[in-house]
């Protein structure tokens, strides 16, 4: 009698046929993950942030909350900072702004890195922050000044100068301590006075710096730049909502080649003082480095 073994293909076949089935039936049956993050960006300076979260596959009508941290490292020193932001979803897609400063302006240069998180589900990514996932920020203070006042002759043919529509010729005389940055420090003083008039500076609100080489080089080699562009708030005859536009210049010793020029306007927006760039009749602008690292002198 002859025994013949019995082979099962066909079974071996259905048996991996029912396991692939039953992978992907598990598959299936596992939901999609749903409320996410899809990316988070962000612009950073010496003042504070500001922050933009993607987020995915929400439910419309539904609140959210989103975690964020900061993590600022300065002169080997780690400081956390973090904060929330809830929205309401009107989509399956939102874009979330978010701002905030640091515990107090930056003096130091430091680094910063960061991540953001959808409490919902854990969601998280890491914060780019101008354009890269750890940034630098420049922000030592290199405190350059400039001092200095005189007078402008407005007799010279190439000045105007307009009072309340009066084109008649005066002098004006200015005297002032300002602050290079972005922006100022306090303690900035800017007098301007012409004939039955005078001009407080309260605020600086712009105060850049730049070596122009339009210009002559100052003579102090440790200032690195020899033309203050400023702008600023204050007083008119002592009202307020006054405002001002200026350019000095530092064109060396003893200061017959430093120029201004300026633009008063009263709190209407109406100018009621403007002259282009003049010499100084006599007087002196000096640009001055304080403190910090020496800088590259403003040579031409």
């Amino acid at each position: 009698m002859t025994i013949r073994r019995l082979a099962f293909p066909a079974l071996k076949n259905r048996r991996f046929f029912g396991l692939v089935l039953t992978l992907v039936v598990l598959l299936f049956a596992i939901p999609a993950l749903a409320n996410i993050l899809s990316s988070a960006t962000a612009t950073a300076d010496c003042v504070g942030f500001t922050l933009t979260v993607n987020a995915a596959d929400l439910s419309p009508g539904t609140q959210y909350e989103i975690d964020f941290t900061f993590a600022l490292t300065c002169n080997g020193s780690t400081t956390i900072v973090s904060g929330k932001q809830t929205f309401t979803a009107t989509g399956t897609t939102a874009s979330v702004p978010i701002t905030g400063s640091w515990p107090s302006p930056l003096s130091v240069n430091c680094t910063v890195m960061g991540s953001a998180t959808l409490t919902s589900t854990g969601s998280t990514v890491t914060i780019t922050i101008n354009g890269s996932t750890t940034a630098s920020l420049t922000c030592a203070l290199v405190q350059e000044r400039m001092t200095g006042g005189g007078t402008v002759d407005v007799l010279n043919p190439s000045t105007q100068v307009e009072v309340h529509g009066n084109s008649d010729s005066f002098d004006v005389s200015h005297g002032f301590e300002i602050h290079c940055g972005a922006p100022p420090p306090k303690n900035n003083r800017l007098e301007v006075n012409w004939p039955d008039h005078h001009f407080h500076l309260e605020t600086l609100t712009l105060g850049t710096c730049v070596c122009d080489p339009a210009f002559l080089p100052p003579d102090n080699p440790d200032a690195g730049f020899n033309e203050f562009i400023g702008a600023g708030t204050g007083k008119l005859d002592g009202k307020p909502g006054a405002s001002i536009v200026f350019v000095f210049t530092d064109q060396g010793e003893p200061g017959t080649n430093d120029t201004e020029q300026m633009t008063i306007f009263d709190p209407s927006g109406t100018p009621v003082l403007s002259f282009p760039q003049t010499n100084l009749t006599f007087g002196n602008q000096q640009a001055h480095r304080v403190g910090g690292p020496k800088v590259p002198a403003c040579l031409l």
